[in-house]
């Protein structure tokens, strides 16, 4: 700005003074003049050094009271003009508003100090990501983060050498957007096979949650405060003030509360619905579940029992009540009709055993064909069984800590252990012998 200003002023005054030359010129040779509201209008605006200084090189119009008196008396005007304004801004610089208004307008601006301290904020998350440079990530996620923000400075108080600024911020919706990065963060935590997130993935994420979500203006009201040094008044950065500047996102981050406690069980709850089959085949550690101990068919058991899984999946939230630090849900988990395939597994093996055949086979063919009835049986299974449980957790000061026991376990696999349990209780294994 400065610059411009004084490449304006150079350029005003040789215009001034070469319009002057030109006339007088002109003026010689009886042709067209430059008239003189041109004149006078280039010094009205500030260009007045120059025609005064052309009058009295070139002689030109200092016999017109006009502009004897006129462009002489608009000099003076600016200049008082001038010193007016600078009197007007060492007062000014002296004021510890200036200071804040300085630091509030590189938000605005967004400049790359401000970048850089926007990335150096280090509560900006709630976790200790893999330390690696953000990028140009950083960058686009503080554009988004800023993309609303206005101030406006208030009232300022002196005491000495220091002094107390207040001044009103327009942000977006911190409190909202808080909740809803917490929540991006908490399902890629909870994944069943995440990775730990780098400061970039953090930065990437911000930038997503941003640019997919429309969030309210609001405004909130900070309070600077700052000391005299000899170069001026200089704001004392705190954490309070940090947050402040970002309407107390991250204080937001860091609440153990900003989610409730049914969305959180409810993001862990989720995390299962997109594995596919292998994904349930890792999750749970499958080998050979139901102990058939047949090297042709219990890998494809495994198989079998893991589609079933991942085909009949699904969870709801029936009651989530908090109390301070504790929180009881009731959940309701549907899983493969584990009953069901095992009543049709023990009819098949009735079947089986009611033949000659099962009597004229050796240990092994016995082995092969009661694991591949088990097989078909799965293959064929398609209902659905749902498991009501009752859970208990608390807040760890950070977040809700939800503990998911070996009941949860049983219940995504369609109460498997009553199943095995009922088909213990017959004498299928005894019709075999």
């Amino acid at each position: 700005m400065k610059l411009f200003l004084i490449l304006y002023l150079i350029l005003i005054n040789l215009f001034g003074f070469a319009v002057m030359g030109i006339d007088k010129r002109r003026a010689i040779r009886h042709r067209w003049r430059v008239p003189e509201r041109v004149l006078f209008g280039t010094a009205f605006f500030f260009g007045s050094i120059g025609i005064l200084t052309g009058m009295y090189v070139f002689r030109h119009k200092t016999r017109h009271l006009s502009f004897r008196l006129g462009i002489p008396a608009i000099l003076a005007l600016q200049l008082l003009l001038v010193g007016a304004l600078f009197f007007w801004n060492e007062r000014r610089l002296d004021q510890p508003s200036l200071a804040v208004e300085q630091e509030l307008s590189r938000i605005e601006e967004l400049d790359d100090a401000t970048i850089q301290s926007f990335v150096s904020y280090e509560n900006l998350i709630t976790s200790n990501p893999a330390a690696d440079s953000p990028g140009e990530d950083a960058a686009k996620a503080a554009a988004l983060f800023f993309q609303h923000f206005q101030y406006h400075i208030h009232n300022e108080k002196i005491d000495g050498d220091t002094a107390e600024v207040s001044a009103t911020l327009t942000n977006i919706d911190m409190y909202a957007l808080a909740q809803d990065l917490c929540r991006e963060i908490l399902k890629r935590s909870v994944s069943i096979f995440s990775t730990p997130m780098t400061t970039a993935d953090y930065y990437q994420l911000l930038c997503d949650t941003l640019s997919e979500n429309s969030y309210d203006e609001v405004v909130t009201t900070a309070w600077f405060h700052l000391t005299r040094q000899e170069q001026g008044w200089t704001v004392l950065v705190d954490d309070e003030l940090e947050d402040a500047l970002v309407g107390g996102f991250i204080s937001y981050m860091n609440d153990p509360y900003i989610l409730p406690a049914k969305t959180v069980l409810g993001v862990h709850l989720d995390a299962l619905t997109a594995l596919d089959a292998a994904g349930w085949k890792d999750y749970l550690n499958l080998n050979d579940v139901f102990s058939t101990y047949n090297e042709t068919y219990a890998a494809q058991i495994d198989d079998a029992f893991s589609s079933l899984l991942a085909d009949s999946y699904d969870w709801e939230i029936l009651t989530c009540h908090e109390d301070d630090d504790h929180a009881d849900a009731d959940i309701r988990i549907t899983g493969p009709d584990m009953a069901a395939a095992v009543h049709t597994y023990r009819e098949a093996l009735l079947s089986y055993a009611s033949t000659g055949k099962s009597i004229r086979d050796d240990p092994v063919a016995q082995s092969n064909e009661t694991a591949r009835l088990l097989l078909e049986t799965l293959k064929n299974t398609t209902g659905t069984h749902t498991t009501d449980l009752s859970l208990s957790f608390s807040n760890n000061g950070k977040t809700w800590e939800i503990s998911l026991a070996e009941d949860f376990t049983n219940a995504l696999m369609g109460d498997l252990s009553a199943a095995l349990t009922e088909f213990d209780d017959t004498d299928a294994e005894n019709a075999l012998q």
